[in-house]
């Protein structure tokens, strides 16, 4: 009657049986019923549900604030069903409740640590006690609680004032604390101090890479505030600012400025030397030694009695005379002193005022002139005294007068014309009669000349006079060859007859082909065609001038004319190319004398050699042409050496810098080095 079990209970699938047991004898038989409860016995550890075992929270959220719930079961009953929580890697910032609610404790922060590693334990009650463990990954989720910082506060920098339009300046870097969009920082210039229309500055929005966007200006602005500005992506944006100082610095990119274009300066002939005569104003609007002018004053002829001093004053340094030249022209050069140095030129035209130091001057020592008695009228021109003044203004206007009165003449005060004042009835014979003409001019004091006038009253005029140049012509000339349409002078004759018996004409006794000319009427002697110094260094002309009396009359005037060289042939090698043999070992010495000719004269024929190519074991005259070697050669270790000697001259053009006339000019030498027996026979091996 005993009952057992015939399989292993298990208290969680049936916790109760009711059992029918018969008793019976063989002939009568009997029921009982038996209740059989399951004890339980702690076998089954708790279970979790189903839970995410990751978990997001934002950073700020406050205590208290649920992160996330968790529920485990266990299957036993009484106190091994009883599930118990308990919580491991909160970092003291969470905890859970008996319900498997987890929560903030304390406030997060996501730069401090940003993922929680979490364990959830089940406990149950029995004895012993099982568990489970849940891993759980808590993220604390950013929240843009952090502006961007910049690695300073305030940042300098130097920039030249030609600096490059979009080349990085500076390059500002902020960070952001926080994640995400949150840490994506851009940037912005906020202000520019001090403003202009448009902005000088960009900056990178993403690499905060600064940069000029219009071209800086040292004279206009020498420093920048520039205020920049980084902002997050967050929602709301975060920002903070930088102060960036950017001190502009000067470059020589101004050149010195006259305050003309052009000068005008009246000065007084006469002068004494030392004696200032004006002062420049120039202005240099960059600063320091780009600002500090030099001075250069020229003469375009190479005449310039004036200097310059540093202070920019002109003075006078030598003869300052009106009647020699009344006028100078002059470059005036500022040159700064800045790297790379800048210029600035202004004419300078210096007008030289006239002092009545010259007494005028009677173009002939002697006037004469025929008068025929017969046909003589009250009225009657008979000649005109002309004189000259070389002073100008009223120091140069002259008035005529006779210094005797005279019956039978009068003079115009003005022109010098002489006229009869009556008929000459009462002149019976011929006569001579002489008068003193005084000129004097209108300066101040005075100066004047006296000049006598001869009157032969006579019947007729009669060619009886040839044309006379004066004396005072110069007839030696120069003029530079290569130039068409030269001015040679002017060559007037004059002669004492009147009428078609004083009418000149010019010609010459031979053109030498066409290549000079003079005009028939008034003397004017060109060039039709450029001269050749090379050809023909000299030529002789003769002017013959010819009256138009019957029989005529002539004189000849004899110009010796010297044509001036001009740097028009460059130097030229007898031959293209040299070759010479020179014994090795030798000391050195000159191995050959390369002489190059110039076809030109004087300082344009003066020739310097180089040589290009090999220059480390020869050399050459730098006037001789002569090529000496600079060591013994050794014709083992090389047996042949080629190279070029140029030859130019530096003359005007510098014919060296033509490279095509140089390579024409610069023969290539070869030499070949001379074997000498000094080297015995070498075995390949000391031994076989």
């Amino acid at each position: 009657g005993i009952i057992s079990t015939k399989t292993k209970l298990d208290y969680e699938s049936q916790k109760n049986y009711t059992l029918t047991i018969s008793l019976s004898d063989g002939n009568t038989t009997d029921y009982a019923t038996v209740f059989v409860k399951v004890l339980d016995v702690n076998d089954n550890s708790p279970t979790f549900g189903a839970t995410s075992t990751a978990v997001n929270i934002p950073e700020n959220a406050p205590p208290g604030t649920a992160v996330t719930r968790v529920s485990a079961t266990d299957e036993d009953d009484g106190f091994n069903g009883l599930v118990v929580y308990t919580l491991k890697g909160g970092e003291g910032k969470m905890d859970i409740d008996t319900s498997g609610l987890i929560l903030l404790e304390k406030e997060l922060d996501r730069e401090a640590q940003g993922l929680y590693n979490l364990t959830v334990i089940a406990s149950d009650q029995g004895q012993p006690p099982r568990s489970t463990a849940l891993n759980l990954t808590v993220t604390v989720d950013d929240v843009n609680d952090n502006p961007p910082v910049f690695s300073s506060s305030v940042y300098a920098v130097n920039v030249s004032e030609d600096e490059a339009l979009g080349r990085a300046l500076l390059t500002l870097s902020a960070t952001d604390l926080d994640a995400g969009d949150n840490a994506l920082v851009k940037y912005q210039i906020v202000s520019q101090q001090p403003p202009t229309p448009s902005p000088v500055f960009l900056v990178s929005a993403t690499t905060g890479q600064l940069s000029l966007s219009q071209q800086l200006d040292y004279e206009t602005i020498k420093h920048f505030l520039v205020e920049v500005e980084a902002s997050d992506g967050g929602q709301p944006s975060l920002s903070n600012k930088a102060l960036v100082v950017v001190h502009v610095v000067d470059v020589n990119d101004n050149p010195p400025e006259f305050s003309q274009e052009a000068y005008e300066i009246f000065v007084f002939e006469n002068l004494q030397r030392g004696s200032p005569v004006y002062t420049f104003s120039v202005a240099d609007k960059d600063e320091v030694e780009n600002a500090r002018i030099t001075y250069y004053l020229s003469a375009e002829d190479g005449d310039n009695p004036f200097s310059i001093q540093e202070d920019g004053t002109i003075l006078v340094t030598g003869s300052v005379d009106r009647e020699t030249k009344e006028k100078y022209e002059l470059l005036l050069v500022a040159s700064d002193n800045g790297a790379p140095r800048r210029q600035n030129f202004t004419h300078v035209s210096i007008h030289v005022l006239d002092v009545n130091d010259n007494p005028p001057q009677f173009t002939k020592a002697q006037y004469s002139a025929s008068v025929r008695v017969a046909t003589a009228k009250e009225g009657e021109f008979v000649l005109a005294v002309s004189a000259t003044d070389p002073d100008a203004g009223d120091n140069s206007v002259i008035s005529y007068s006779f210094m005797d009165p005279s019956d039978d003449f009068h003079i115009n005060t003005l022109t010098g014309e002489i006229a009869l004042s009556r008929s000459l009835d009462h002149i019976t014979a011929d006569t001579v009669v002489t008068l003193t003409v005084v000129a004097a001019d209108h300066g101040v004091p005075q100066l004047t000349a006296k000049g006598k006038m001869s009157f032969t009253l006579s019947v007729n005029d009669v060619n009886d006079n040839s044309p006379v140049f004066p004396a005072w012509i110069q007839t030696k000339l120069s003029a530079p060859e290569n130039a068409t349409g030269l001015d040679l002078g002017t060559y007037p004759a004059t002669d004492l007859d009147i009428g078609v018996n004083a009418l000149i004409t010019y010609s010459l006794e031979d053109d030498f082909a066409g290549m000079f000319h003079i005009d028939s009427s008034t003397g004017k002697l060109m060039t039709k065609t450029s001269l050749d110094r090379e050809r023909m260094d000299s030529y002789e002309l003769k002017i013959i001038a010819t009256d138009s009396g019957r029989p005529p009359q002539s004189a000849s005037l004899v110009l010796s004319l010297t044509v001036e060289d001009v740097n028009d042939n460059p130097p030229v090698f007898p031959q293209k190319s040299y070759s010479v043999t020179v014994r090795e070992n030798e000391p050195p010495h000159v191995i050959l004398s390369a002489a190059a000719t110039d076809a030109d004269i004087g300082y344009n024929a003066i020739i310097h050699y180089t040589i290009t190519g090999e220059t480390t074991s020869f050399r050459v005259g730098e006037l001789s042409g002569d090529i000496a070697t600079l060591e013994p050669l050794d014709y083992e270790s090389r047996s042949q050496y080629t190279f070029t000697l140029r030859a130019f001259n530096p003359g005007e053009p510098d014919l060296q810098d033509t490279a095509n006339i140089t390579a024409r000019l610069g023969p290539s030498f070869s030499v070949t080095v001379e074997d000498v027996n000094e080297e015995g026979p070498v075995f390949d091996k000391p031994s076989y």
